[in-house]
């Protein structure tokens, strides 16, 4: 375990099933595996455009910052 993932500790877990989530710009996105662990291995794509992505469990796709790609929502 690197430094890079000590903000996520304090974080809630969001994505802890598969399912459709909502990100913080208001996409909508389809998670199809999901990691309890502190990686970033919950993986899914974006409804809109089947683009893939990972996420951590907290919803972040980034350790130290907040993007309009994380997930805050399940839906």
């Amino acid at each position: 375990m690197t430094t890079y993932f000590i903000p996520l500790f304090s974080l809630p877990a969001i994505v802890n099933e598969p399912g459709e989530y909502l990100t913080r710009g208001g996409e909508r996105v389809i998670v199809e595996r999901i990691s309890a662990r502190h990686d970033f291995n919950c993986v899914g794509q974006y409804a809109s455009s089947g683009i893939a992505e990972r996420w951590h469990k907290t919803g972040r796709i980034m350790a130290t910052s907040e993007t309009a790609n994380d997930i805050v929502k399940r839906l």
